[in-house]
């Protein structure tokens, strides 16, 4: 049956399969920085990868890793049992803008997800997928494209200083969204939501496990966080399996988050 679900859900995606460009990641800021990927944890690789190939997601690869690209962002995929569901950890949701709500909702509907919201009018929808990653879908009807990234949403308590945290280290630009603050980074932005009932889980080992940036110059940027005595979980690495140059920091309310170069590369 779950299958059947998966497989509808790509039919009724192929719109966004077909008209979908192989994603490209913005252009970096003044600090070499965009944004670029969300690394998940699901318990069955081939029913995720169907999920969000039925987004509109295309195949893409570096070496031996696999990627589910979107304009702005790609998606990877780690099997294993998540330790939470993405909402309730620092790392809440992703969120894409569609042109068109009729068609996201019906791909949602067939994969079988629970809703949180889903307001046709203005066009809205946030959702938790099978085994915990939480996603959200706004409708822009005037963008050509099929879909897009549009933002990272994390949960804090303190939300400006977390906001702060993320201008000062990534040099993006002080930003707001529905009142909520936001940090503007190439390839769309990341938003902070208030955490209810204190402080949330950290996001590694989670749903979302991390979120990732791209950096054009990964040793540069090692020295600036270095400047601001920020740790590094693992510290620049050139990795020749997936023929990327990685590193890991965890920002001040418990999310992990990958640097990477060279992900702008593949094609």
């Amino acid at each position: 049956m779950i299958l059947k679900h998966i497989i509808r859900a790509t039919a009724i995606g192929a719109l966004f399969l077909t008209a979908a460009a192989q994603s490209e990641l913005a252009p970096p800021n003044a600090d070499g920085i965009s944004i670029g990927h969300t690394h998940l944890i699901v318990p069955d690789l081939a029913k995720h990868r169907e999920i969000w190939k039925s987004f509109g997601a295309t195949e893409a690869s570096s070496g031996t890793l696999q990627l589910l690209r979107f304009p702005g962002m790609d998606i990877l995929l780690r099997e294993g049992q998540p330790s939470a569901p993405s909402g309730e950890t620092s790392a809440n949701h992703i969120a894409f803008s569609v042109p068109d709500y009729s068609a996201i909702k019906a791909t949602l509907d067939a994969i079988g997800v629970t809703y949180v919201l889903d307001n046709p009018d203005p066009g809205q929808i946030l959702a938790d997928l099978p085994d915990g990653v939480r996603i959200e879908f706004l409708v822009n009807p005037e963008q050509q494209e099929p879909v897009v990234f549009h933002h990272i949403h994390l949960a804090a308590v303190d939300q400006p200083a977390l906001r702060d945290w993320y201008v000062n280290v990534f040099g993006a630009e002080i930003g707001e969204r529905n009142g909520m603050p936001s940090a503007l980074i190439p390839g769309g932005r990341v938003d902070f939501i208030a955490a209810r009932g204190g402080d949330p889980k950290p996001s590694q080992g989670a749903a979302i496990d991390h979120i990732g940036f791209e950096v054009a110059d990964l040793n540069t940027f090692a020295t600036k966080l270095e400047s601001l005595n920020i740790p590094f979980n693992r510290p620049p690495q050139r990795v020749d399996a997936i023929n990327l140059t990685i590193a890991f920091i965890t920002d001040p309310v418990g999310t992990y988050i990958e640097l990477t170069e060279g992900l702008d590369d593949v094609k």
